[in-house]
């Protein structure tokens, strides 16, 4: 069972799922698997373990179980968008599982499939949120596409969000891990951040590890777009 709702809100306090746990914040913050630099040719993930105290195995294993496990043993976030979808989060040995209800969205792992939302798309999943506005941002930004032209304002929600963290970054690391953050979200290849709508099936974007790759057979396609256009509703 993902979730019992009875006892949600006291389990994330139980284990400290909140941005005022400097451990999840920092674990949030290992899950862009494209969060690079070319100016200090190193990936985020780099950055975080040679700049930061990093939560240690036996809280990593606190948090998403272990591999031996049968069953597993990890914890979901779950947060309701609406009357008819919740979003869930696994978090898992080295990956996070989404969903919306129980259509699979993408996971941060080795094998990712990401790049799912395009940036107004998060904006609106993410401003209807009456309490953890910013923990939800932070935990769908892995699979949000952005472009050129919404940089500056994904550069400003980035930094914004970050000082609602408990990480107290300095000037610097502020605008280095944004920059990162930043980079995750918008490819070098102009193509690869424009999502395009196809008759009947709806939006679709030219990035092979995503659930809306336009390689996906349409009725897949349809599958999780009807998720997330229930999401938006």
């Amino acid at each position: 069972m993902r979730w019992d709702q009875n006892n949600y809100y006291h389990d994330l306090e139980t284990m400290e799922l909140t941005l005022s746990n400097r451990n999840f914040c920092l674990f949030l913050l290992t899950q862009f698997p494209f969060a690079s630099s070319d100016d200090l040719e190193i990936m985020l993930s780099d950055y975080l373990f040679d700049h930061f105290e990093m939560p240690s195995g036996e809280w990593l294993s606190g948090l998403t179980g272990t591999e031996e496990e049968d069953p597993w043993s990890g914890y979901t976030f779950a947060h309701p968008l609406n009357e008819q979808v919740t979003l869930y989060a696994e978090f898992r040995p080295h990956e996070t599982v989404y969903y919306f209800n129980d259509t699979y969205l993408g996971n941060t792992g080795g094998h990712f499939h990401l790049s799912l939302f395009s940036w107004e798309e998060l904006k609106a999943l993410t401003a209807k949120a009456t309490r953890n506005e910013s923990l939800l941002f932070l935990l769908l930004l892995p699979l949000t596409v952005g472009n050129v032209a919404e940089q500056a304002e994904i550069e400003a929600l980035i930094s914004q969000h970050l000082h609602n963290t408990s990480l107290a970054l300095n000037a610097e690391q502020l605008e280095l891990i944004t920059q990162f953050l930043s980079r995750h979200l918008i490819f070098e290849d102009h193509e690869q951040n424009i999502f395009e709508i196809l008759r009947n099936v709806g939006p679709v974007i030219n990035r092979n590890h995503s659930e809306r790759s336009r390689k996906k057979e349409d009725e897949a396609l349809l599958i999780v777009n009807k998720a997330i256009e229930s999401a938006l509703s």
